[in-house]
């Protein structure tokens, strides 16, 4: 099925409206699908975003929304199971991953979820998809790059969007195409198990780039830590780098991290904000003017969307609903809850193994998505191969995107404008 034919949008689920279900699949009123995001503590506005992402993509494929000229508007629900609608039913995970993974049993148990997605907070997907692992129910993630997260060998455990990984090499390639080139990095990062992977990974994929690595240092993340020292320790290196790294898997310590640089007062020539907790909106903008010119990597523009003419259709009616920008993580949820979607609709029902089924045989090609990637096919760890990263630049209070190539809008501003300051 057509992931065109997914939603009224981009990506509706359903066939014509005319369209028999096929032999051997269920009629029903309702599926739901579960949506594990912090509502409270420093994360809740990641929360936020994600649960209005799924929101949104449930009122498409239920016809709820203003129709847009695509293929498929107007399905009214999932064809597959007889026009059932879609139900969003959420839960908060406070960030905890014993609360996440309470809340997956929970939703399972007692709402009867088929399915669920989430959880934006790395340590949170972990427990809680090791628990629906047990239960055999599918979990989708759209929102944590971390890459061991589909290196467990788990059957029930899938991810839509790009790894660490996919976002370090495309960091790279674009310090490489820096006026007079970076050679030299650094990295600053919390002590933390996501923030680690991610300071190895950096370092190994320096080294295979020719990268030469000239320091790093790290802080104890949570609000006593103090990054600002670690900072220091950079600006005191003998040997400066061109670039440095600056990892945090928090939005907490991603802004305490970023606003280190101005009261440590250093300003290298280039700054890389890389971690799950940069993907918050709101976090670059919370860091003022010391966020200037930094490069960040994303799975999803805004800037690209109001060009792609499946995605901008998206993008205005999730801004017109919920009066924000549409972000990263809307993006990622709204792509996640859409493919879980896809996969019960073609398997015409709601049993989990059908839909783990159809889940792995997903071929879903480019023009029909509203992520900038070249599609999305898992492979045998579960892992959309087709996602990829892209980098922005932050510059006057703008993101505008320099890799890659392709999709560029602007070059990058090297050094970065507070280095001229």
């Amino acid at each position: 099925m057509s992931w065109v034919a997914l939603a009224a949008v981009t990506l509706s689920i359903a066939a014509c409206t005319s369209s028999e279900p096929q032999a051997g699949t269920s009629s029903v009123s309702e599926v739901r699908i579960g949506v594990l995001v912090p509502k409270s503590g420093e994360s809740a506005a990641a929360g936020a975003e994600a649960l209005h992402g799924a929101e949104l993509a449930a009122g498409l494929v239920n016809g709820d929304e203003r129709p847009v000229p695509l293929a498929g508007v107007g399905s009214g629900g999932l064809a597959g199971l007889g026009g059932a609608k879609l139900s969003i039913v959420s839960a908060d995970t406070q960030s905890k991953p014993e609360v996440g993974a309470a809340e997956a049993a929970r939703l399972v148990a007692e709402k009867q979820v088929v399915g669920l997605v989430g959880a934006y907070d790395t340590a949170v997907t972990e427990v809680a998809s090791q628990r629906t692992e047990r239960l055999q129910v599918p979990f989708v993630n759209g929102d944590s790059p971390a890459g061991y997260l589909t290196e467990r060998g788990l059957d029930w455990f899938f991810r839509s969007g790009p790894t660490d990984r996919m976002f370090g090499e495309a960091f790279f390639s674009a310090l490489s195409q820096a006026p007079g080139g970076a050679h030299k990095i650094a990295l600053v990062y919390a002590n933390d198990r996501p923030s680690n992977v991610t300071a190895l990974l950096t370092k190994e994929l320096a080294d295979e780039g020719g990268f030469q690595r000239v320091g790093e240092a790290n802080f104890s993340p949570g609000p006593n830590g103090d990054p600002v020292a670690a900072v220091t320790q950079l600006r005191n290196l003998a040997d400066q780098p061109d670039a440095v790294f600056a990892i945090a898997s928090t939005p907490g310590d991603a802004t305490r991290l970023v606003k280190a640089f101005g009261q440590a007062r250093y300003s290298p020539p280039g700054i890389v904000a890389a971690g799950s907790g940069f993907l918050p909106s709101s976090v670059l903008g919370a860091t003022g003017s010391d966020g200037e010119g930094l490069f960040a990597g994303t799975a999803w523009s805004r800037e690209i969307a109001g060009r792609n003419a499946s995605a901008k259709p998206v993008m205005d009616l999730y801004e017109e609903r919920f009066d924000q920008p549409m972000s990263d993580i809307a993006a990622g949820t709204f792509t996640a809850v859409l493919m879980l979607a896809d996969a019960i609709n073609s398997a015409g029902s709601t049993d989990a193994q059908r839909v783990r089924a159809a889940l792995l045989n997903l071929d879903i090609p480019a023009r029909e998505m509203i992520m900038p990637w070249t599609g999305l096919r898992f492979d045998a760890s579960h892992q959309n191969v087709d996602a990829n990263g892209v980098v922005e630049q932050r510059v006057q209070g703008l993101f505008r995107v320099v890799f890659p190539d392709e999709l560029q809008r602007a070059k990058p501003v090297w050094p970065r404008p507070a280095a001229n300051a």
